[in-house]
């Protein structure tokens, strides 16, 4: 048995209970019990124990959508339009890719150095596979599918299916090996049926990018606009036709575990048929460099440096605190706070199907300590979003790695 101490703990479960001198002790990688620590120490006094002074405990952070393969991007890639921005991918993604394991490295350490103790990697290439195996941290690993020419589909399903094969016997509670429809206009309906199939075989998690941009929206609902000129120019198809519709693709998704990203230009309608099953993952930085607009927030991401200037999700908190303020004029920040927070916890760890995010009995100690020296009880979740910079531990079912 071991006891971890703080000033402050926050639990992030229903009540989003905050204790003063708060403690969790765990065994075997599992919380038995969380309460005060000089209790806990009594409770249980041969258990390993130790208090951290001028700290905020809370369970590790879950960075629930990014990409590790682009993280060698600065300055390749241009923004402010969505279309401007694809356009440039397609033309410089091969030198972003070369060469780019330092940059994944780097990533990876960002995300521990910010309290992050869960992933949801979406995998191009699978080139972020072993730095991932070998990081500590929990990782849901999203094989991504794209590929719009359906004579290509022979090729295409043996790859990804190749590539499942090589992570299904790695299936750990610290690895889940899982799929990702790259986006709807992107991909031909018979490899996505396929992943389907896969999915469904296997009982993973499909994710996908969802209605991120209104070039997409366009596209699918009137067969027009951007994507033409794109197909014509990178694939050399002079008539493209749209392959889903949006109704068309929701169904297809139907009968899997599946988490929507960005979901910018879905009407209330459609929001509200995901969120009945499913769950939107919003990257608001990403979201406003493409496309202007900051999207929901009950769960919140990186994405990658593809789309980002960092994949530091505590930068991500503090400017959506930001950002929400100014679009919404809220007047009581702790409201907005907590809700942020939620959506790098319990959020996201509901839609991933983790046994983590919330530090209560049963869970899994996934864990993240941070150095603040807060003068009293007010406004804590706001002050900790507004001043940490990093973490002094993370832990993912009990052990240290960072």
């Amino acid at each position: 048995m071991k006891i971890i101490g703080a000033n402050i703990l926050i639990t992030c479960n229903e009540e989003f209970e905050i204790l003063n001198n708060g403690a969790v002790a765990f065994d075997s990688g599992i919380i038995k019990e969380v309460g005060d620590f000089d209790e806990l120490t009594q409770k249980y006094p041969n258990s390993d124990f130790v208090f951290y002074k001028n700290h905020v405990m809370l369970p590790a952070l879950i960075n629930s959508h990014i990409h590790f393969e682009f993280s060698k991007n600065d300055t390749s890639f241009r923004y402010g339009n969505f279309g401007i921005w694809l356009d440039s991918v397609m033309q410089n993604r091969g030198k972003v890719l070369q060469d780019n394991i330092d940059s994944m490295k780097q990533a990876i350490l960002t995300q521990k150095k910010s309290g992050v103790g869960s992933v949801c990697a979406i995998s191009s290439y699978d080139l972020d596979l072993e730095l991932l195996l070998d990081s500590k941290m929990k990782v849901v690993y999203c094989h991504e599918v794209l590929g719009a020419m359906e004579e290509d589909f022979t090729k295409q399903a043996l790859q990804i299916s190749s590539r499942l094969e090589k992570t299904l016997p790695l299936k750990s509670t610290t690895f889940i090996p899982s799929l990702a429809i790259h986006s709807p206009y992107s991909v031909n309906k018979k490899i996505a049926q396929y992943v389907i199939e896969l999915a469904i075989k296997y009982n993973l998690l499909v994710s996908t990018h969802f209605l991120e941009s209104n070039e997409e929206l366009l596209w699918l609902t009137k067969n027009e606009g951007y994507f033409k000129s794109f197909y014509r120019e990178n694939f050399n198809v002079s008539d493209a036709k749209v392959h889903f519709d949006i109704e068309e693709f929701l169904h297809l998704l139907q009968d899997v575990r599946s988490v929507f990203v960005h979901c910018l230009y879905a009407d209330e309608y459609i929001n509200t048929q995901l969120l009945k099953k499913d769950s939107i993952i919003s990257c608001p930085r990403s979201n406003i460099l493409l496309n202007g607009k900051m999207g929901l927030n009950n769960i919140i991401a990186t994405d990658g440096k593809s789309s980002n200037i960092d994949v530091s999700i505590l930068e991500e908190l503090k400017y959506t605190l930001f950002a929400t303020m100014a679009l919404h004029h809220y007047d009581n920040i702790e409201v907005i706070a907590q809700n942020l927070l939620k959506a790098v916890t319990c959020n996201p760890s509901n839609a991933l199907n983790l046994n983590n995010g919330v530090l209560s009995s049963g869970k899994s100690a996934d864990i993240a300590l941070f150095q603040i020296n807060l003068d009293s009880m007010d406004n804590v979740i706001s002050n900790f979003i507004l001043n940490v910079k990093s973490a002094s531990r993370v832990f993912v079912e009990g052990n240290d790695i960072l």
